[in-house]
């Protein structure tokens, strides 16, 4: 479209494919240098359309249009790097006035854009300037062509969202979710830890009416405050009671809980900035309060139906003018306040409550009354119903198995059932709704063979409810940690250590960790003193075991011994609060121990543990409860086998241990499942070092048997362990498995288990890649196949050694010749060959070049200028005729869909070659009877060549993949059975 609309405004030729068209040279022209050159002087017409077809093609990072988030997303090691690469080319542009392509055109050719980042802001700017430039001398670059111009080349597809993910209110159903970034959310909150503030020095009690009222009147107008700030502003009322400087002694719940400092609001603050003083006593004052979000709101986001899509940044502006216009004619701002309000940033997300339903909670807040006691305590319950009438109750309701989403017909047969459909929509992630289905089949399942349980324990996985990155980012540190281990025992092994034990293993990663020194003393730390038999170093816990229950890596370090035992019981800080000199060198010993960029050392996440001065009072208590979105969802939908009791059955305290009494579903944490298996010995059932293994879709049997048996006594008992045990003084007490043979039980109930795979039968996903290869109108026979010739653009580093010797595959001869010979002269590697780009007579440096590849036709999708891959194969089909011959065909996802699409069977079971013997898509499951294959297998994916990929059934991993054709596979006795949810083999309808 940019092409098209450049080439009617007379700033291209006509675009074509052939190589000697007025297009092509045009597109030979440098654009870099064009860029560069066409601010200062006058370019030919092509030229400048060059230049702006380069900007469309590289218009850089845009980042979100808003940010839908509270919090940034966590970023990986390349979003850091492109980030500060952004950081780094916004200075170098603003130091040097240049533009992004003046920058670029005077470095050398091949760094031009290599580890260069930027913005999408910094090439609209350079189009600003180049269109400003050439309109001068240029006939027709009027605004309005500009304006469709940068819109082509700019402009973003809508982002939008769905209303119906947003939850619903309790208090008030029907009544719309009041927005995080309204003023009377905030209050909210900023009232919800006011009022749940309590002096925790001495004898711990809450704040008195006139301590509130202190630290309210200087919280309310300001975002945050700092302990040390709401300790000064008791200051006055304590010395007007005659308690001068007892304020500095006070230390608050908050605080000791791990808080940085106690929330304001932060909307209240920015009005109170912008009014200045005029402000308190404002005319319009909760006018605007009430007011500044929602227009603010309405001038970035668009409601279309079920949909709220972001404006793009023009119309977004545009609105925000009218905006600031509408706050001048309504409240009396004067321009500047009206600008500022319009230029306000403010918090996205919901509440989980209507904005009615905190109009009504807000006054008992004011009044100091907590959150917590409003919602579920009894002495509330008249305010509730007076309040609250018509608020979801309890129903009473018990389901026998958990509700499927599919629909059916109401008992009366009029309508439709679709509630679970519904509440599986509002849930906001994709990854949530499909466990929540994988978790009714397993549950439903288990019931249909058992019958319903008394009670549920359920370990959520560290990782459901992250996104893709996220977990590719967490199984990259699982991966890295495991090659550390391998490293360690390697080296272990080579010091004469020859069966490492792994703590031993433990022992050495944390002292390379280190950097082979004790943080407590600064001892340098042998390996004889680690590993010899008279060690006098050992691992150490930087918060005890007894008190956190944290026994990961992250709270482990290296002490000497003596020191250790000195320790005890306590943290880094609380041993060594008496004597601050040795304080302050083990903070500078732990800055230059501080792991640096690719450099060995601590964590920072461990030295700030290290020198952190309190330890959260609950920071035990929540490694017992997961609160995460993915546990609530999967515990809510739990509960509902049991009772709907409510809120009379709650009990008056809020403690932990009520909690998990009332409870019949109760999360458990897999820290304290993780010491449970370890202590029990249950990790060494299924590998040899006597570690848990991953590697083996298995050990998700053993953690359930754990978490089975990890009542809240055996936690209790745990954290009685770890303190005596932590204490070298002490004889550690056992803490002995739930019955004496669960080793041996264990192991004959993993023995007999068949893991069940999620089939993937659904016809969905995308139908072809998204690379567009031209037609060459050129078929090529080879043996009995037909190929055809296509044509598609490849970086010079995807070159491979096959198409460097083809004489048809890079389709340019002078471009071919060049490239064999630059990668001749470097190595004869195409992979490392490109450090620097070869160059075609005039300098122009190759980095793309044109390549013929053979393709099967019938694998690709015919597209409006070229064919693209087709995206992966469904299912392979297999028949096998009456002289015992085996066909088979591999179906891709394409000719899946057009099937469906044309009502065809997707299978096609009847065939000219034989009797139909089964299908096979990722996710089945093949038994194997006898011979060195015996057992199962799953299918992994089917190549359009012939070879079905499958590994066993229990490999987590990929390590024992194999590549048998149809025939094989028939050969060895193959056969396809369905697995159900909870293990249990029949025979396939194939």
């Amino acid at each position: 479209m940019v092409n098209q609309a450049l080439c009617e405004a007379g700033l291209l030729p006509a675009f074509s494919k052939d190589e000697d068209s007025e297009w092509a040279r045009v597109m030979a022209r440098p654009p870099l240098a064009i860029r560069a050159r066409a601010l200062g002087e006058t370019v030919d017409r092509y030229d400048f359309g060059r230049a702006l077809y380069h900007l469309a093609k590289r218009r850089q990072f845009a980042g979100r249009e808003l940010d839908e988030s509270d919090t940034s997303p966590a970023e990986n090691a390349d979003e850091k790097t492109a980030k500060s690469g952004r950081e780094d080319t916004l200075r170098t542009l603003r130091t040097s006035g240049q533009t992004l392509g003046q920058m670029l055109a005077a470095k050398p050719a091949h760094e031009r854009s290599r580890g260069v980042h930027a913005i999408r802001t910094t090439v609209i700017d350079e189009f600003e300037r180049l269109w400003t430039a050439q309109a001068q001398h240029q006939p027709g670059l009027d605004n309005t062509l500009k304006a469709h111009i940068a819109d082509l080349i700019f402009a973003q597809k809508p982002v939008f969202w769905r209303k119906s993910t947003l939850g619903a209110c309790r208090l008030m159903p029907g009544e719309e979710l009041a927005p995080k970034g309204s003023w009377l959310s905030q209050q909210r909150r900023m009232l919800e830890k006011l009022n749940n503030l309590e002096i925790a020095s001495g004898n711990r009690r809450p704040l008195d009416d006139e301590e509130r009222a202190a630290i309210l009147a200087k919280l309310q107008t300001q975002a945050s405050m700092s302990w040390s700030a709401a300790r000064k502003a008791l200051a006055p009322l304590y010395a007007a009671r005659g308690e001068v400087g007892v304020e500095q002694k006070i230390r608050f719940n908050l605080e000791l809980g791990g808080e940085a400092k106690l929330l304001g609001n932060p909307l209240e603050a920015k009005l109170a900035a912008i009014f200045g003083e005029g402000w308190a006593d404002h005319i319009h004052k909760q006018g605007i309060r009430e007011a500044v979000h929602r227009r603010l709101w309405s001038a970035d986001y668009a409601e279309v139906g079920n949909r709220v899509v972001i404006l793009s940044a023009t119309d977004r502006a545009a609105r925000r003018d009218g905006a600031a216009a509408s706050l001048i004619r309504d409240f009396d701002a004067t321009e500047a306040e009206a600008q500022a309000l319009a230029d306000l940033k403010l918090p996205t997300g919901w509440e989980p409550f209507s904005t009615k339903a905190l109009q009504a909670i807000l006054p008992r807040l004011q009044a100091g009354d907590r959150f917590g006691a409003l919602m579920i305590s009894p002495d509330c319950a008249a305010w509730r119903e007076a309040t609250f009438p018509d608020r979801d109750r309890p129903t009473g309701q018990v389901l026998d198995r958990l509700p499927s989403p599919a629909r059916k017909k109401l008992v009366n047969g009029n309508g439709w059932d679709t509630e679970e459909q519904d509440r599986i929509k509002a849930i906001r992630n994709p990854t949530v709704a499909r466990t929540q289905n994988e978790l009714r089949k397993v549950v439903n399942n288990l019931i249909d063979a058992f019958g319903k349980p008394d009670l549920i324990r359920i370990e959520l996985a560290r990782d459901v409810g992250l996104s893709k990155r996220e977990r590719e980012e967490k199984q990259a540190g699982i991966r890295k940690n495991e090659k550390r281990r391998a490293d360690a025992r390697k080296d272990l092994e080579a010091n004469g250590l020859l069966e490492p034990s792994p703590r031993d293993i433990t022992k050495w990663v944390l002292w390379k960790e280190g950097r082979e020194r004790c943080p407590y003393t600064g001892d340098p730390i042998s390996f004889a003193s680690l590993f010899g038999p008279a060690n006098s170093f050992d691992i150490e816990h930087i918060w005890p075991r007894g008190r956190s229950l944290d026994d990961s890596q992250g709270n482990k370090t290296l002490c000497r011994n003596d020191v250790n035992i000195a320790k005890g019981n306590r943290t880094p800080f609380e041993f060594f609060q008496n004597r601050p000199e040795e304080w302050t060198a083990v903070k500078r010993r732990l800055d230059e121990m501080t792991a640096g960029k690719g450099s060995a050392g601590f964590p920072r996440g461990k030295v700030r543990r290290f020198v952190a001065e309190t330890m959260p009072d609950d920071f035990a208590a929540r490694q017992l409860v997961d609160t995460g979105y993915a546990a609530r969802q999967a515990v809510g939908l739990l509960k509902r086998l049991w009772p709907d009791v409510g809120e009379a059955n709650v009990a008056a305290d809020f403690g932990i241990e009520a909690e998990l009494r009332r409870r019949r579903v109760l999360p458990v944490n897999g820290k304290v499942t993780a010491h449970l298996r370890k202590l029990w010995g249950l990790n060494g059932i299924l590998s040899d070092d006597g570690e848990k293994t991953r590697a083996d879709h298995r050990h998700h049997a053993i953690d359930a048997l754990v978490v089975a048996c990890a009542h809240p006594g055996v936690t209790e008992r745990l954290a009685q362990y770890w303190q005596l045990k932590d204490d070298r003084r002490a004889e550690a007490p056992a803490l002995p498995p739930p019955w004496p043979s669960v080793r041996r039980d264990a192991e004959r109930a993993v023995a007999a288990i068949v893991v069940s795979h999620r089939v993937r039968k659904k016809v969905s996903g995308p139908l072809h890649e998204e690379t567009i290869r031209g037609d060459t109108g050129i078929d090529v026979r080879e043996g009995k196949q037909t190929f055809r010739l296509v044509v598609s653009r490849k970086p010079v580093e995807a070159l491979t050694k096959a198409m460097l010797a083809s004489d048809e595959a890079i389709v340019d001869p002078e471009v071919r010749r060049t490239i064999r010979r630059w990668v001749a002269d470097h190595g004869g590697d195409p992979k490392k060959a490109f450090a620097e780009y070869p160059k075609v007579k005039g300098g122009t440096p190759i980095k793309r070049v044109r390549v013929r590849e053979r393709r099967q036709t019938r694998l690709m999708a015919p597209v409006a200028n070229g064919w693209a891959d087709a995206a992966g194969n469904h299912h392979v089909a297999i028949w096998r005729d009456a002289a015992g011959k085996v066909s088979s065909e591999a179906v891709s996802l394409l000719e899946a869909s057009r099937r469906l699409s044309s009502r065809l069977p997707v299978v096609r079971r009847v065939d000219p070659r034989g009797d139909f013997v089964m299908s096979l898509v990722p996710g089945d499951t093949l038994r194997i009877a006898d011979g060195e294959r015996a057992g199962f297998w799953t299918v992994q994916g089917v190549w359009a060549a012939g070879p079905i990929i499958i590994t066993r059934s229990t490999d987590a991993t990929g390590t024992t993949v194999f590549r048998p054709t149809a025939g094989s596979l028939l050969a060895m006795g193959a056969r396809k059975v369905s697995v159900d949810p909870i293990g249990r083999v029949r025979a396939s309808n194939d």
